[in-house]
């Protein structure tokens, strides 16, 4: 699609970007040979929808959001689905009056592609402009009951599931390659971060994980398991004739047109080995950590400390709390060609132009370790670490951030706090930590309420006390409330007796979760001068919290309450993820 670039760095200038900002974009598209609205698109300069409303503006069609319409099957199936996710283009409504088509096309330019769906519907067609990840969030929508597309992939036989019925040799009528696919396309359209393939005595399961929780999605028959083992075990290159033995493997492939990996584990069970992939798409399409959640005063922590000539920054978390994707938003923000950023991992999980990256390799000695002795003689600006793990490579870390490097790593601690005697424990001494250490973060995910079913609830004191089974907690929450209120210039919150929460109750918007999408909640521990003496007097955790709190530290719990005071979550889902 051809935009006229005067009139999109028209709109970039009502967005308040300076005439500077607008030639760097102007100069980066010629040099790149992007088009323009390409280029602010992969960037991620504005949200899908303002950027949609910005470019539907410029080129003079109404702009159309596909989540904010309930489209009926029989109108959304009047373009084939394959062909709707190539063209870009989704049929979502009809006019009762006129009979008039409503389309929404990512292209309004492409004049064949609208005169040949007037010829197959001999309709009049109305074309609306929509984004690419618009059609791409819609296109789920075809296949509604995903447990019918995987079951029709089967035999008659088994799907049937009569008693009696002989399986034997059933095996080679499968189409496993078929399944297995089809398994990896729609977890990809359903937005999973991972995919499970369990052996079970009668059955095998699959089941996806959206936005943090587990959903079952199809039972198979227990005769194909072995088949759909060997298909991802050829894919990821690992041995077929292994079974006894934990493998991790990656799969590179292309879905809906967008390149992504998938991190594969395999472990065998009681009855018959488990398969858990991790979908890592592109870095460029991940969240950036300007939008991560972050409140205003902890972006700016982080990116001081980052900034730094030389230190360490920790982010602690339990395993898939976003930890490594905030370290990799960090490095992004950092990356230039100024500087040289180096980083060793287990997995790489995701590629980095500018960026030197190295794996991880048992087999050839290449432990954490030994990569950052061997990363230190490489000229390095800036070093991650994907994990400390042992008190030799916190050792290395701690001297390479006190001879002029910045070092960035992940901790498994569950608070800020807590890292500071998790490393102790390593070996690490005191008055070794405190120099080298600038700030630790910790942080979680949590489930975002879907904006569509969003209502207000009230909560007693009380009823908050009961939640938390714990009354200090809830003492805490009445606090944070009462600063949240006096930020927004409300009555104080000593005065009343319920406070207003948020719930959605469900909607075929988030498929009847309650939920859609995630963000993060977080504490950013800075090391100041009343913490350093904490930490050489040998303080407990819960000492050293209380005096970052004291000195400015927002505790993840009460960002957390923040978040769901301002409708971004619920008070529950804050407690399932805390759990305090």
């Amino acid at each position: 699609m051809k935009i006229d670039n005067k009139k999109l760095s028209a709109a970039l200038a009502d967005k308040d970007f300076d005439e500077a900002q607008i030639t760097k974009l102007l100069e980066e598209s010629k040099t790149r040979d992007v088009p323009l609205h390409e280029l602010i698109e992969s960037k991620h300069l504005f949200s899908d929808e303002v950027l949609g409303k910005m470019i539907a503006k410029v080129t003079g069609f109404p702009y159309i959001n596909l989540s904010d319409v309930e489209i009926q099957s029989e109108v959304l199936e009047l373009i084939p689905e394959n062909i709707a996710l190539k063209q870009g283009i989704v049929t979502f409504e009809i006019e009762e009056k006129s009979g008039k088509v409503k389309v929404a096309t990512a292209d309004p330019y492409d004049l064949e592609m609208i005169n040949d769906i007037q010829k197959k519907t001999g309709r009049e067609v109305e074309v609306f402009y929509t984004t690419k990840q618009s059609i791409k969030n819609i296109i789920g929508k075809y296949n509604q009951e995903l447990r019918h597309i995987f079951m029709s992939l089967l035999p008659s036989k088994l799907k049937a599931g009569e008693e009696g019925v002989k399986t034997e040799g059933m095996e080679e009528e499968v189409p496993i390659i078929k399944i297995f696919d089809t398994i990896l396309l729609h977890a990809y359209r359903q937005h999973a971060s991972d995919v499970h393939i369990e052996a079970y005595r009668d059955n095998t399961i699959v089941r996806y994980r959206v936005d943090g929780v587990l959903h079952q999605v199809v039972a198979y028959p227990k005769i194909i398991h072995e088949a759909l083992v060997t298909r991802c075990k050829i894919l990821a290159g690992l041995r077929i004739d292994e079974t006894r033995a934990t493998q991790d493997g990656r799969i590179a492939l292309t879905l809906d047109g967008d390149n992504l990996a998938l991190r594969v584990s395999i472990l065998p069970t009681h009855f018959g080995e488990k398969i858990v992939m991790r979908l890592l798409v592109d870095i460029q399409e991940s969240v950036s950590l300007q939008k991560s959640g972050l409140n205003d005063e902890d972006y700016q922590k982080i990116i001081n400390n980052s900034s730094k000539p030389y230190g360490m920054l920790l982010v602690t978390g339990p395993t898939g709390s976003g930890k490594t994707t905030t370290l990799y938003s960090i490095i992004k923000l950092l990356n230039s060609k100024e500087i040289n950023i180096s980083t060793i991992e287990d997995p790489i999980e995701y590629g980095i132009e500018g960026i030197n990256q190295v794996q991880v390799n048992q087999a050839t000695d290449l432990t954490f370790a030994n990569g950052l002795r061997a990363l230190l003689r490489q000229d390095p600006d800036s070093i991650l670490v994907g994990e400390i793990r042992d008190r030799e490579t916190a050792q290395i870390a701690i001297e390479s951030s006190m001879t002029g490097h910045m070092v960035f790593s992940t901790l498994h601690a569950n608070s800020a706090s807590v890292g500071i005697p998790r490393l102790v424990e390593m070996g690490i001494e005191p008055f070794l930590l405190i120099a080298a250490l600038n700030c630790l973060v910790a942080q979680r995910l949590v489930r975002k309420l879907c904006s569509k079913c969003l209502e207000s609830q009230s909560m007693s004191v009380e009823t908050l006390n009961m939640i938390y089974h714990e009354k200090k907690v809830g003492e805490t929450t009445k606090k944070v409330i009462n600063e949240f209120m006096k930020e927004e210039g409300q009555e104080s919150a000593d005065t009343l007796e319920e406070f207003t929460f948020y719930k959605s109750n469900g909607c075929k918007s988030c498929a009847f979760t309650g939920y859609k999408g995630r963000t993060g909640i977080y504490e950013v521990m800075e090391l100041n001068a009343p913490l350093k003496k904490a930490i050489i007097e040998g303080k407990s955790a819960n000492e050293v919290e209380a005096i970052a709190v004291e000195g400015g530290m927002t505790l993840m719990l009460d960002d957390g309450i923040k978040k769901a005071l301002s409708g971004i979550t619920s008070l529950e889902e804050i407690i399932r993820v805390i759990k305090s």
